[in-house]
């Protein structure tokens, strides 16, 4: 009887021995599964927002592994290239991506490139840079490339070399002009004739060159907002009478005609910086006349329409051809240059009106018939708050 209960306390024993080992085992599965959803959760967690970051980072990013597979492509890169969830689950990188620029192609990725590279794709400027994955074991895993679209800021920088050479070679000409003259003025032997003639041309070069600085500190001062503008409520009307008057010599010198296709005493308002929007009248009346032959006809019409003032000044002069056309308000653009200089323009003024215009939250536009004319519409917005009758 003893026996038996010992041997029943000692099974009790190690049936509670093998019991509290089980418990045991449990608690540490327990704790061992939570650790490890604790760690899926923050793996998951990580990789959100990891994926988080690629997807609203403006560059483009694509992963891909030296298979040639698709790991990754963040939505900037799939609008930039214009890839479908077909493409990219293909695993042919190199099929689609070859055919947007060579230097995406694999094997130019995974030999690497030295900082940034440029590339152009679908008309585009894309700054190009790639990381090469390397695994601990030493192996390359893939490479990751990272494009960032330049197409403004390269167009920006061109056009500052541009402007830059411009305005030096601008200047270079009526420079050349005034030393050439001066040095043969103090060179002497010159009658007094030719002295009068040598320093009438330098006075017109210094002329020339004091618009020019004029109008580059007036574009500079627009591009960095510095302009003031004095605008207010004023008669078009009025300015147009003025402008007009103010040619009237020019005109005449070439037998030029200039017409009001309007009522001149009707007043209507705009509101508007006076003196800016004479500057840009002036300017347009100044091309007309300039680019049309004697004896010639220049229309200045003002009409009323939705809410908006057009002012059209027409004439029958020389035209402008249809490719050049789109170019005509590019700073330093000319259609003729060597007329243009001849006659004294420096391929600003209608980059200026333009801006001025567009100040005033008007538009400019150009239509022309080489051999026919030109036709310039300025377009005005009227006041926002005119006067009612019966107020009271």
């Amino acid at each position: 009887m003893e026996i038996g209960i010992g041997i029943l306390a000692a099974t009790c024993l190690v049936a509670l021995i093998l019991l509290c080992l089980v418990l045991s085992l449990h608690r540490k599965n327990k704790r061992t599964l939570r650790l490890l959803e604790g760690a899926e959760n923050s793996l998951a967690a990580e990789n959100d927002r990891i994926d988080g970051i690629l997807r609203n980072i403006a560059d483009g990013v694509i992963a891909v592994d030296v298979a040639g597979n698709f790991v990754h492509v963040n939505p900037s890169a799939v609008n930039m290239f214009r890839l479908s969830e077909a493409d990219i689950r293909s695993g042919q990188y190199d099929e689609i991506m070859v055919r947007h620029h060579e230097k995406l192609s694999l094997e130019s990725l995974l030999e690497g490139a030295e900082g940034e590279e440029m590339i152009t794709c679908l008309g585009r400027t894309l700054a190009l840079r790639v990381e090469t994955v390397v695994a601990k074991s030493g192996e390359t895993e893939g490479v990751i490339a990272f494009l960032r679209d330049v197409t403004e800021t390269q167009s920006l920088e061109d056009m500052q070399v541009d402007f830059v050479a411009n305005v030096s070679h601008e200047l270079k000409t009526p420079l050349t002009t005034i030393k050439t003259y001066a040095e043969t003025l103090l060179s002497g032997g010159v009658s007094e004739e030719q002295k009068k003639d040598f320093v009438e041309i330098i006075d017109s070069e210094a002329d020339r060159m004091t618009r020019l600085v004029k109008e580059l500190l007036m574009i500079t001062r627009m591009d960095h907002s510095q302009q003031k503008w004095y605008k207010k409520e004023s008669d078009i009307s009025a300015l147009l009478r003025m402008a007009v008057r103010k040619m009237e010599i020019t005109a005449k010198s070439k037998d030029i005609a200039i017409n009001f296709m309007f009522d001149t005493t009707d007043k209507t308002l705009v509101e508007m910086d006076v003196d800016r929007i004479e500057q840009v009248v002036l300017n347009v009346l100044s091309n007309a006349i300039k680019y049309t032959d004697e004896g010639g006809r220049i229309d200045v019409d003002l009409l009323v329409r939705e809410e908006k003032v057009r002012i059209i000044i027409s004439d029958n002069g020389i035209g402008i051809p249809e490719k050049a056309q789109a170019r005509v308000f590019d700073r330093f653009f000319r259609v003729d240059k060597a007329r243009s200089r001849q006659i004294g323009g420096t391929g600003l003024g209608l980059s200026i009106s333009k801006q001025i215009v567009e100040e005033h939250g008007g538009d400019i536009e150009l239509e022309s018939r080489f051999g026919k004319g030109t036709k310039v519409s300025i377009v005005l917005p009227m006041p926002r708050h005119r006067g009612e009758r019966g107020i009271l």
